[in-house]
């Protein structure tokens, strides 16, 4: 190393001599009686140009024995939850907290596209990540902003399940999805010809309150690219509200009185399936409250909300033969109680696949009927009904309209889904 510093040395001196010289010429300087001078000038330059070799090859000696040090990286904004249940006034999507009703656990999925087909709209397979591989979320009473896991008093970095670490958004993602579920349910990824999902399978059943309690509730899909025009509640770095619903169905029927009600009397009334009128018992079909639910969660192609397969159980005696009860709008001192429903509404099995319903009533003491079409008996999890039939001036009834909304609605002019007849 020391012979190698002196002929650097070496060479600096003749180019740093050189390079003195040859700005004299160039300046035309006459120094003929002021040798001294020179030489003092000569030596001030020889002895800047080693100084700064010297820094150099010192800095270069320094690099090889020594790596530079590593600067931490700032950390990134942490993914947190929040958890909301679907329910009455829910038509605008704002819910009471799980906890609320004594749930305090539920299990989360994360993935993230790194991938985006303009060509079709889609999510590639390839550029699918997982974030949260099904992480236990609890909450904790008055814990809300005490940790950077925990916005609202939910939160999964616990003591108990420290295999659990704190996740954050990836900020060159092209879109997050989230979905969970309570009472332990898991499920498992699938792969299909253009997309991929995870699909949990439950068990649901309204035949009695304990089992309607007993049934868990899962999330729908929870989905965003972070744009803020698009998904405005939704964008990254904001905590991830997942919406919660029990995978009941909700159903009620109503009357609507085109002259004034006055001395019109409606008994003996009944809405059920049509089939139960013309087979014999052990073959009705009836309404259908308990069965399995799978949910499927999409995680790559062009869908973004989750979809439902249903199948009713084979246990008969799990299903209602018909509605006796109507909701009635005009009447507040109408009591519900006994009736085997929520102030009017009948929580069911959800059912696509149902044939035409009929409704029978007695109108003063006269048999009225009305069938409603089976394009309009196809209840989807988490929304809720209400068939409106209308009573005419001549005592006849008819079908006047069916309204549908993803949660339940205590108003009858409130905004959702209308059919018309």
């Amino acid at each position: 190393m020391k012979k190698t510093s002196h002929t650097l040395m070496t060479i600096a001196e003749c180019l740093c001599v050189k390079a003195f010289r040859a700005m004299m010429g160039v300046c035309g300087v006459f120094l003929k009686n002021s040798q001294k001078k020179l030489s003092l000038m000569a030596l001030s330059i020889k002895l800047m140009c080693l100084t700064g070799l010297i820094a150099i090859v010192g800095c270069s000696h320094e690099s090889q024995d020594s790596p530079e040090p590593v600067v931490p990286q700032t950390p990134g904004t942490a993914i947190v939850f929040s958890a909301s249940q679907s329910e009455e006034e829910q038509v605008t999507r704002t819910g009471t907290s799980l906890h609320n009703n004594g749930v305090t656990r539920f299990e989360t999925w994360g993935y993230k596209n790194m991938e985006y087909d303009v060509m079709t709209d889609g999510y590639p397979s390839n550029g699918l990540q997982t974030v949260i591989p099904g992480y236990i979320v609890d909450w904790r009473d008055n814990s809300a902003a005490t940790t950077t896991t925990n916005s609202s008093g939910w939160d999964y970095i616990l003591t108990t399940y420290p295999a659990q670490t704190i996740k954050y958004w990836d900020w060159g993602a092209r879109a997050y999805r989230f979905f969970g579920a309570t009472g332990g349910l898991s499920g498992t990824e699938r792969d299909y010809t253009s997309y991929k999902a995870y699909e949990i399978t439950m068990t649901a059943d309204a035949s009695s309150a304990e089992a309607m309690a007993a049934t868990p509730y899962i999330s729908t899909l929870w989905f965003s690219t972070g744009n803020r025009q698009y998904y405005p509640t939704r964008e990254f770095g904001r905590p991830v509200q997942l919406e919660f619903l029990k995978p009941f169905a909700r159903v009620r029927f109503i009357y609507k009185y085109v002259y004034p009600r006055e001395g019109l009397v409606l008994e003996e009334q009944e809405f059920k399936p049509t089939t139960d009128y013309t087979e014999v018992e052990e073959d009705k079909v009836k309404i259908a409250l308990k069965g399995t639910v799978t949910v499927s969660y999409p995680l790559t192609g062009t869908a973004t909300k989750e979809t439902y397969s249903t199948t009713i159980d084979g246990d008969k005696s799990k299903r209602l033969e018909k509605f006796t009860v109507d909701y009635d709008p005009e009447d507040d001192s109408k009591d519900y109680s006994g009736t085997g429903t929520d102030n009017g509404w009948y929580t069911v099995f959800p059912n696509r696949s149902q044939g035409n319903y009929m409704l029978s009533v007695k109108i003063n003491s006269s048999r009225r009927t009305c069938t409603v079409p089976a394009a309009y008996m196809q209840w989807q999890p988490g929304y809720s009904y209400t068939y409106v039939f209308k009573v005419n001036e001549e005592g006849g009834v008819e079908i006047d309209l069916v309204q549908s909304a993803f949660t339940p609605w205590t108003e009858l002019e409130a905004s959702g889904k209308v059919y018309n007849w």
